[in-house]
């Protein structure tokens, strides 16, 4: 009888770690996050600071500032799998002029690989691009 309460306790603290790791992720992802630069494979690097994104419990949004001092959104959602995102834009998003330029994203989707995530930076990853964001 014993040996079952401590199974069950074990069980249970096991189900409670793990249930907290994945909303530590999501609690330090919800917020807006502003695009600082690119890094690529060859070692070149593109300053940005005029992209943000913006997670929060499954809805994303990028904002962008448009060269004319407008900006425009983009709207989806995302979802997280151990340290990938995924992230599906809504199809409204994929029909404004400034996606391709903004966005460009094939299908309106992509999956990122999330190498860092502290509380004040996030670095994804996207075939061998880095994105680094800097929590806005």
């Amino acid at each position: 009888m014993m040996r079952k309460w401590l199974y069950v306790v074990l069980c249970l603290s096991l189900l409670f770690s793990v249930a907290t790791a994945c909303s530590d992720d999501e609690d330090k992802l919800t917020n807006k996050w502003q695009l600082r630069r690119y890094e690529f494979p060859d070692g070149t690097t593109q300053t940005v600071d005029s992209v943000f994104y913006n997670f929060q419990k499954g809805s994303f949004s990028a904002i962008c500032l448009l060269a004319d001092g407008n900006y425009q959104t983009f709207f989806g959602n995302y979802s997280l799998q151990d340290d990938k995102i995924s992230i599906i834009l809504l199809p409204q998003s994929m029909e404004d002029e400034n996606y391709s330029f903004y966005m460009g994203w094939e299908n309106g989707e992509r999956t990122f690989t999330m190498e860092e995530l502290t509380s004040s930076s996030l670095h994804l990853e996207y075939e061998g691009v880095r994105y680094i964001f800097r929590r806005y």
